[in-house]
């Protein structure tokens, strides 16, 4: 058996702040509530530049001039964000929605603060009041997306993904996490497309060529799956996880040979990577190197203890080693940990004892 590709999806990058004109009088001679928009107007200017220490500065002058300064304390949380400072960045927010209530920015803004401090139920339920705020605003729909998908609920997600898309036919990211639900929801051709679609408004986001690959291998599309993966791997030669999976792809296609190369890949990129041992057990066992394969899958199990496909491998290459009582020991112990088929091989080899139930 052989190890189920992983999903990626990616978060969108933090939103900037909103643009302010820029006025050219002296800070000097203004009263208070000039004061604060030349203070705001620099904050805003600092934010841009990443100057964030400076940026926090003039949004402190901002709201000392004017204290009811909503749009001042949504940047200065935005800032705080930036700079990890999330509850301060919260309370920012909340003062802000006090002076503003219904801002989707405000809702937006506090959701990443929660999320940023692992408040996952607030921050979806911020989402969902940005959303409503803003049905056009296409980042609440993927953030709250993303959201749905980690806790499992891939229907809810996909509809969010669904949502964003309305609001901008554009963002890669939400085709990208969209046919990620798809394939979690066992629709494989409408995560193909999608994933295709990413591609094709973002050619360099290589997770959807992995996880397109993925999509192909799930409907007898092994040639393109092949290609996808030797596309990824060309731009990116350190993943682990992309090699053992085209090294599935090529054990799928029977080139045992190219498998064994791929999955002894990953084991360099990830010694630690015990799916990648007990696939190229597999695939040793397909070509009759029967120590080899004991061995991989030894170290396997070394690796993950309740390993049970592992456990049958190496059983199958015992039994071919002569070393019965040993194979019977591993049919057996796959069992416990939940392969009944290795029931069946101790039954066929004439193991003695019970069967694992």
């Amino acid at each position: 058996m052989v190890q189920k590709a992983l999903l990626f999806f990616v978060l969108l990058a933090a939103p900037v702040a909103a643009w302010a004109q820029v006025d050219s009088v002296r800070a000097s001679t203004l009263p208070g509530p000039q004061l604060a928009e030349k203070a705001y107007n620099s904050g805003l200017a600092s934010f841009q530049a990443q100057s964030y220490p400076a940026a926090l500065r003039s949004f402190d002058q901002a709201i000392a001039a004017k204290p009811d300064f909503a749009a001042a304390y949504t940047n200065r949380a935005a800032t705080r964000l930036e700079l990890k400072d999330y509850p301060q960045a919260l309370a920012d927010y909340e003062q802000a929605l006090k002076l503003e209530p219904g801002n989707y920015a405000g809702y937006f803004g506090r959701a990443r603060a929660h999320e940023a401090q692992n408040h996952l139920q607030e921050a979806e339920a911020d989402y969902s009041e940005a959303v409503k705020a803003k049905p056009d605003y296409a980042p609440a729909w993927y953030n709250r997306g993303v959201l749905r998908f980690e806790k499992g609920d891939y229907q809810a997600a996909r509809d969010d993904f669904d949502g964003a898309l309305k609001a901008d036919p554009k963002l890669a990211y939400a085709y990208h996490d969209r046919a990620s639900a798809q394939q979690k929801l066992g629709n494989y051709a409408a995560a193909n497309q999608d994933y295709t679609q990413a591609l094709s408004l973002q050619p360099d986001l290589l997770p959807a060529l992995l996880n397109r690959a993925t999509t192909e291998r799930h409907t007898g599309q092994l040639p393109q799956a092949l290609k996808d993966y030797d596309a990824y791997l060309a731009k990116k030669s350190d993943n682990a996880l992309a090699f053992n999976n085209r090294g599935n792809a090529r054990f799928e296609s029977k080139d045992y040979v190219g498998a064994i190369a791929d999955f002894t890949q990953a084991i360099k990129l990830d010694a630690h990577y015990a799916f990648a041992w007990n696939n190229r057990a597999a695939a040793q066992l397909k070509l009759e190197k029967y120590a080899e394969a004991a061995a991989d899958a030894s170290e396997a199990i070394k690796l993950k203890a309740d390993y049970a496909e592992a456990y049958l491998n190496r059983g199958h290459a015992r039994e071919m080693l002569r070393q019965a009582d040993e194979a019977c020991q591993d049919w057996r112990k796959a069992a416990a940990l939940g392969l009944t088929v290795g029931n069946n091989y101790a039954a066929a080899a004439g193991c003695a004892g019970e069967a694992a139930e």
